[in-house]
């Protein structure tokens, strides 16, 4: 595979023949630099400093929404400055009602409930990468990585402090970041993209500072500004170590209570300025909050996102159009060893490695069951070069080593944009599981155009039946069962007095590939054959208010002709969904619909229904309360009914300060069936956490969890954790 991805990457080297033209454009600022013996600003929300009044400012800001292109209603001044190891940037964000400016107090990065400023920088000035910083009133932060010009990795998390403050003219912002945070090329004299991007939450008005020519609702790293006049700048500190301890006890019923100890350690080293390394021991993830449940009607999982802190950062680096590694498959089951990751860019090359070990940790943790640890060895190498001017060309490679036995899966991967709002991507890849290697190749290809006004989407995909990457990736599909199929997809959403009505259809066709292990022991309809061919049809249209207490409404209709073992079938489908404005203090989320559906349970066509209720109330800036509730019901030909499944949630946050908070969360799961025997299920969780960052990246956390389910012992678990970030 090595060898192939090396032959691969030479191959496309003289595809990347563009360079930046000369002329910048109008949208340029000048970076001041602040010299050696002058006073850097302190970071306390007012722009009083020294070096804010020698900087040079840039302002006039032009609205994307609701009046596209038209001067902002309130404009803002920013500045950029900067020392050897810090940029700073400071925002004047006007606004003719000070005291209407909506602040909300939240962890990091829940900044959308708030008024905002953003701003995007690309350091490399390559016009596809990039980092965004955020903040609000209030001084809560938000960051992000960006690739692929108009994609955005909101799970990196950088070491930065911004400080605001609401003042008679509106409100201002201070941020300070060490460039340690960037991945960016030495040399003197940079040019680095910069644009800034503005929400007013109380007008629905979003304002930029350059880019107009949005791929859709994304910014476009190609299309930014530019800050000129860096020089003589130093990324900082190579080095990071991040020890922790965790202590607790932990109680299942009928058995005595479990002493809980571990200890671990994370590092990360700088190789260069644009290329990193981690490596974890022992990781431990007891403050990660637990995933939201679902109710899941289909035969395939639901697929959860990665929220352990070692792996969602640089997780970004790894994605391919078929999903062929997804890091949740490590630890499924078995606790972690070690895992070592390295990600980054190499002139043009962007690389993403990865490598974990899975089983039992030894001496490591105090009263832990070892005999069910998966020892599995995972890993995973991601090598894309960057083609044209926003374009790129990959391979991957991912695999599951466990016992004597392999799941290994790869491929290679384009990404072709052209004249500004055009794309064309897709990926071939093979999969190699003990056993035949045959009928075990996948292909996708999907052409798209995206602007503010329209999208169209042309998708071609044919999965062999052969082809799994569920040890490694995520892909919904049963074994020894494929597809080949062709969808299409259109949108048109024009502005109207403010507003954004919208209308939009999608069309599907496919064909089953199967392999004859599916059919061993199975019963087929006398319509069933191999070679039927299905379709799918679906129109929605809703609109998106300004202003107003409605903020979004859409309705669906979806008609399909579905083509399973036992049934060959039509299916109906009936949808909506609505959400309120939320600025205000409490907001609510709406869905529902019914339909005829595939129950596999009873291996029938049935019907089913499901109503959804989403909020949030904020009765104070820095209290939110979500509650949450599903509720469906499962019916059978004669319309009686076969299951009922019951969702509910509930997530209290208080915040005491930015950095300090209690979170409390509960959930319950029912599901009731009646076929082929009544029966009733429940599960219950109970969680609470306190959070303290009392320095960046530094943590003390107090967890609480308890689980109760019918059938099943109760479980509780009590855990300290603390850990520390040693700059060297």
């Amino acid at each position: 595979m090595l060898i192939l991805a090396a032959l691969f990457i030479s191959l496309i080297t003289p595809l990347a023949l563009w360079s930046h033209p000369g002329d910048l454009g109008e949208h340029v600022i000048q970076a001041h630099r602040i010299a050696d013996d002058a006073t850097s600003p302190t970071i306390d929300g007012r722009l009083d400093d020294a070096a804010w009044q020698a900087a040079s400012s840039a302002r006039g800001a032009r609205q994307l929404a609701p009046q596209r292109g038209e001067p902002a209603t309130e404009d803002t001044k920013f500045y950029i400055v900067y020392d050897r190891n810090n940029l700073y940037v400071g925002f004047r964000c006007y606004d003719s009602e000070p005291e209407n400016v909506i602040n909300r107090l939240g962890r990091r990065g829940d900044i959308f409930p708030s008024d905002w400023i953003s701003f995007y920088i690309d350091p490399h000035h390559d016009h596809r990468t990039g980092y965004s910083f955020a903040t609000t009133p209030g001084g809560i932060q938000s960051d992000g990585y960006r690739y692929d010009d108009t994609n955005s990795d909101r799970n990196w998390r950088g070491i930065w402090w911004v400080e605001s403050r609401i003042d008679d003219k509106g409100w201002t912002a201070e941020f300070k970041i060490p460039f340690a945070n960037f991945r960016f090329p030495e040399g003197q004299d940079q040019v680095w993209g910069f644009d800034i991007e503005r929400l007013n939450k109380r007008k629905n008005e979003w304002t930029v500072w350059k880019q107009m020519t949005q791929a859709g609702v994304y910014t476009r790293m190609s299309d930014l500004g530019h800050a000129v006049g860096f020089s003589d700048i130093e990324s900082g500190k190579l080095f990071e170590v991040t020890p922790y301890a965790l202590g607790g006890a932990a109680k299942t019923s009928g058995q005595d209570t479990d002493g809980q100890g571990a200890i671990g350690i994370d590092l990360q080293y700088n190789l260069t300025a644009a290329l990193k390394a981690n490596l974890t021991v022992n990781p431990d993830f007891a403050q990660v909050e637990a995933d939201q449940v679902e109710i899941n009607l289909t035969r395939f999982p639901t697929r959860f996102p990665e929220k352990r802190p070692f792996f969602v950062e640089g997780n970004s680096f790894f994605e391919t159009p078929l999903d062929l590694f997804f890091s949740r498959r490590i630890g499924s089951s078995g606790d972690i060893v070690w895992g070592s990751k390295m990600t980054g860019k190499v002139g043009d090359y962007s690389v993403g490695f990865l490598s974990s070990q899975t089983g039992g940790t030894g001496l490591l943790e105090l009263g832990e069951d070892q005999t069910q640890n998966e020892d599995a060895l995972y890993s995973a190498l991601r090598v894309k070069r960057d083609v044209l001017r926003r374009s790129n060309i990959g391979v991957m490679y991912a695999g599951k080593e466990l016992d004597g036995a392999h799941s290994r899966v790869g491929g290679v991967d384009a990404n072709i944009d052209f004249a500004k709002t055009y794309k064309l991507q897709g990926q071939y890849a093979m999969s190699f599981q003990d056993g035949p290697d045959s009928d075990n190749s996948a292909l996708t290809l999907e052409f798209s155009q995206r602007n503010f006004l329209w999208e169209t989407v042309v998708d071609i995909e044919r999965i062999d039946p052969l082809f799994e990457t569920n040890q490694t990736g995520f892909l919904r599909k049963e074994p020894f069962r494929g597809w080949q199929s062709v969808d299409l997809f259109g949108s048109y959403g024009p502005r109207w007095h403010g507003h954004r009505p919208f209308v939009s259809g999608q069309a599907n066709i496919a064909q089953g590939l199967y392999n004859d292990a599916y059919f061993t022991g199975r019963t087929l309809s006398s319509e069933f054959e191999e070679d039927l061919v299905g379709w799918n049809g679906q129109l929605s249209g809703g609109i998106e208010l300004t202003e107003h207490l409605l903020n979004f409404v859409e309705v669906y209709y979806d008609r399909s002709h579905n083509i399973e073992l036992t049934d060959v079938f039509n299916a109906n489908e009936l949808g909506f969904y609505s959400e309120t404005n939320s600025s205000r203090m409490a907001s609510v989320e709406f869905s529902g619909n019914m339909g005829d559906f595939f129950n596999f349970s009873r291996q029938a066509v049935g019907k089913q229904r499901q109503l959804s209720l989403f909020s949030t109330v904020r009765p104070l800036d820095n209290l939110a309360i979500d509650i949450g509730g599903t509720f469906a019901q499962t019916l059978d030909q004669t319309d009686e009914v076969d299951g009922r499944f019951t969702v509910g949630s509930l997530r209290t946050t208080y915040l005491f300060t930015r950095d300090t908070f209690l979170r409390i969360f509960a959930q319950t799961e029912r599901q009731k069936l009646f076929v082929p025997e009544e029966r009733t299920d429940a599960n219950h969780l109970i969680s609470a956490l306190f959070g303290w960052e009392y320095s960046p990246k530094s943590h003390f956390f107090v967890a609480y969890n308890e689980t109760r389910g019918d059938g099943r012992p109760d479980d509780r678990v009590l855990l300290l954790k603390l850990s520390y970030l040693s700059n060297l």
